[in-house]
């Protein structure tokens, strides 16, 4: 009998001491979970800030930030060079044209519908937009709300510093001479989405949920930021925001 107590005793204790290791291991494993989950997240911060291009800075001309948030009153001076009858900044004549002509190459015509735009002309085209929406049977608030989805507000324009473009294919123009999202329907479109960034430019108002918070300002298929070649593919590659890449930069 006491050898029966004993083997009783002894499988006891086994069974304990197993119930007890798993009671542990259970506890211990959503930490290392979390643990582990911190150092990855981390890893992913050190790399994504390590891969910044070196040189820019948040004071770079191309890197200015007008927007809402960042309006500006008076005018940015810079040397106004003409285009296809539209002004632009001098400094960006050059990678524009070399990206049109790749375009061109590639088989797609260009259209430049709008670049630099002087506060005066934006609120014109602030005010029209207002007035043609109260036109239809809006409310002034229902007309103003919708119109800043798409306009932005007078000082707040991008338009204004000379570096963002209005650019689409021809064909593109032709079926949506108000320039709509739908444009990137068309290849000529799509081709010049893509291969932005190898001229120095991006898509400034991307379509996704984040970049429309980040920007206050719905997706347009055709408007185009210069900000530099280097700035452009990290910006394009990252999927971020002007308003993003420059809050990165600020924290290097």
């Amino acid at each position: 009998m006491m050898g029966r107590r004993q083997i009783w005793q002894k499988i006891t204790l086994i069974v304990i001491v197993i119930v007890v290791g798993i009671l542990i291991i259970s506890f211990l494993q959503p930490t290392r979970k979390k643990a582990q989950m911190q150092t990855t997240t981390t890893s992913k911060a050190v790399s994504q800030d390590s891969g910044l291009p070196k040189q820019a800075s948040v004071s770079d001309w191309q890197l200015i930030l007008v927007n809402k948030q960042h309006a500006r009153q008076s005018e940015i001076p810079f040397t106004h060079v003409t285009v296809d009858d539209k002004q632009m900044d001098k400094r960006i004549v050059a990678p524009l044209a070399a990206f049109r002509q790749a375009a061109q190459r590639a088989g797609y015509a260009t259209t430049l519908v709008s670049a630099y735009r002087s506060i005066a002309y934006q609120t014109q085209v602030y005010d029209q937009s207002i007035a043609q929406h109260e036109a239809n049977g809006m409310t002034h608030d229902q007309a103003v709300k919708l119109t800043q989805t798409v306009i932005q507000t007078p000082g707040s324009s991008e338009h204004q510093t000379g570096l963002a473009v209005d650019l689409a294919g021809t064909d593109a123009v032709a079926k949506y001479p108000q320039l709509m999202a739908q444009m990137d329907e068309f290849k000529s479109q799509q081709w010049l989405i893509q291969h932005a960034p190898a001229y120095g430019f991006i898509l400034r108002y991307p379509s996704d949920k984040q970049a429309i918070s980040e920007t206050g300002i719905d997706y347009e298929s055709w408007h185009f930021r210069y900000v530099g070649i280097d700035n452009a593919q990290y910006i394009t590659k990252h999927h971020l925001t002007l308003e993003k890449y420059l809050s990165q930069l600020g924290q290097r």
